[in-house]
């Protein structure tokens, strides 16, 4: 069997005639629901701050709004470094693998799907021990709500992990007014 990388590449190919015009969330909604009925798919689109995800029953492909505009959010290569981080200290199952592609001088990334994504009452944080939580702080990720992770293995798996605060005393002040709801 085809793993879950070499069918999104093939569905990356299939689906950029309908997307590669496209950097805003709505248009690119739209053509993905042409696609969805030209090729009887079920195909969701989702969007954050920087990035649109198109999610499948087994994988997801995010991409930049425009990669020519990447701020300090940040996008999909932040998410790529990070996870490079985390093989290296160990906390890779803490993270859903991002795979980068390129295709027609744009960037894609892989993940699998991940399930059993977290209640609406607890942020992941809630989940992880003392050293997840500090691999977290150490790397400026910070956008945990229920929204952005799942679950794997019986473990909490972040399916969004980009950095989002640029400022130290930002993120700070942040961890420090959600300690107490850990």
């Amino acid at each position: 069997m085809r793993s879950y990388i070499e069918r999104a590449k093939d569905f990356i190919a299939e689906v950029f005639p309908y997307i590669h015009d496209s950097f805003c969330p709505w248009d690119i909604e739209e053509e993905i629901n042409k696609y969805n009925t030209t090729f009887n798919r079920k195909v969701r689109v989702q969007n954050g701050l920087s990035r649109i995800a198109l999610i499948t029953s087994d994988y997801v492909v995010k991409f930049d709004y425009d990669p020519d505009e990447i701020d300090s959010i940040g996008g999909c290569q932040n998410e790529v470094a990070l996870y490079y981080d985390a093989k290296q200290e160990g906390f890779a199952y803490l993270l859903a693998e991002i795979t980068p592609f390129s295709f027609h001088d744009r960037e894609f990334y892989i993940m699998p799907r991940i399930y059993g994504i977290g209640s609406g009452h607890y942020y992941a944080e809630h989940y992880m021990n003392p050293a997840e939580q500090s691999f977290c702080r150490k790397h400026r990720i910070t956008d945990l709500h229920s929204n952005n992770y799942g679950f794997r293995r019986g473990h909490v798996c972040l399916i969004d992990y980009a950095c989002h605060l640029s400022y130290e005393s930002e993120y700070d002040d942040y961890y420090e007014n959600r300690s107490s709801e850990w």
